[in-house]
């Protein structure tokens, strides 16, 4: 899910409060959870994707998403003639600054992914995206002033737990999963921000880091320093990370209006699982009782959090609001 990037719903992973607007209802299809299937599967084999690129600096490889994945954009954007975000960017030039960092950030979160594959650490990868949801509920008490549910202050609770465990039993602290985590959702915070989609935020993101690493590429000591490797047969394969970054998010932003929330929620689990089972089977990643002890915990929050999600879920929020109003009559 690396990505899930931009790639990943950032309101999935934020805590609701009753006074907010529930968002209006939307009804599943098959259409709609083969796309959002789709998209789950790509990211979860982002790693086989990675792996391929072992030989490669880890900076070097997110200086190419970057790049490539705003030439793809800018492809998308000219063919539909999408430009209206220019005009919010006229009305409101400060949206610039907090794209600017987001950009930064989601940087941050791939680059950290794309060095947990190419170091054999999938198992803390995976882990990073387990916590996601719940590392977002944090940032919304903390930063957006709501209210978690008790569900809620359980789970987060389990999560820290299983923190403090790690570092004790394996005498390290997860900084690989905590950075995921961390740059994730917070990236979701500052998306819930903005008035830019989701396609037009992440094209800004981009052609404001790409000046950064041409001059990175240019005095860095690295194979995209020579000017010969961006016309050889190597670049080839670089330059897929811009179809396979974005390909997945159009896919999933078609299904948020095809699938309804709570379901897009749970498939959302799909990607850090797949990763998970790469890791433990593919790439045979050690999985020691420790390190199932503190993976437990985190499921077992993960549920309790599902299950406040359900209870909570948009379309049970209506009907609530239907039979307050008709009460009311």
């Amino acid at each position: 899910m690396s990505s899930q990037d931009k790639s990943v719903p950032s309101s999935q992973f934020a805590a609701g409060t009753e006074q907010q607007v529930t968002p209006p209802a939307v009804v599943t299809t098959s259409k709609g959870i083969m796309t959002a299937f789709a998209a789950f599967a790509i990211w979860s084999a982002f790693p086989l994707y990675f792996k391929q690129l072992s030989d490669y600096d880890s900076f070097e490889i997110i200086g190419h998403r970057v790049m490539w994945t705003f030439v793809c954009i800018l492809i998308v954007l000219t063919a539909t003639r999408r430009w209206q975000w220019i005009q919010e960017l006229r009305e409101k030039p400060s949206i610039l600054l907090i794209t600017f960092v987001s950009g930064v950030l989601i940087a941050t979160n791939w680059l950290t992914y794309v060095w947990a594959v190419n170091s054999n650490q999938l198992l803390a990868a995976s882990l990073g995206y387990f916590i996601c949801p719940l590392i977002g509920i944090l940032m919304s008490m903390l930063f957006l002033k709501e209210r978690l549910r008790p569900l809620q202050w359980i789970a987060v609770g389990l999560a820290l737990i299983s923190v403090i465990i790690q570092v004790i039993l394996l005498g390290s602290l997860p900084w690989v999963s905590l950075v995921i985590a961390g740059t994730f959702s917070i990236y979701g915070i500052m998306q819930r921000r903005t008035l830019l989609k989701a396609l037009d935020g992440l094209f800004i993101e981009t052609i404001l880091l790409v000046p950064f690493f041409i001059w990175w590429f240019w005095q860095a000591d690295v194979n995209s320093s020579h000017l010969s490797f961006w016309f050889s047969r190597d670049i080839w394969l670089l330059m897929l990370a811009g179809p396979i970054t974005l390909i997945p998010l159009l896919l999933f932003n078609k299904s948020t209006k095809q699938v309804a929330y709570s379901i897009l929620s749970f498939m959302n689990y799909m990607t850090p699982s797949l990763i998970f089972c790469l890791a433990v089977f593919y790439y045979d990643e050690s999985f020691d009782t420790q390190r199932l002890l503190v993976f437990g915990l985190i499921w077992i929050a993960l549920l309790l959090f599902s299950i406040d999600l359900w209870r909570h879920r948009p379309s049970k929020q209506l009907q609530r609001t239907a039979s307050a109003n008709t009460s009311t009559k």
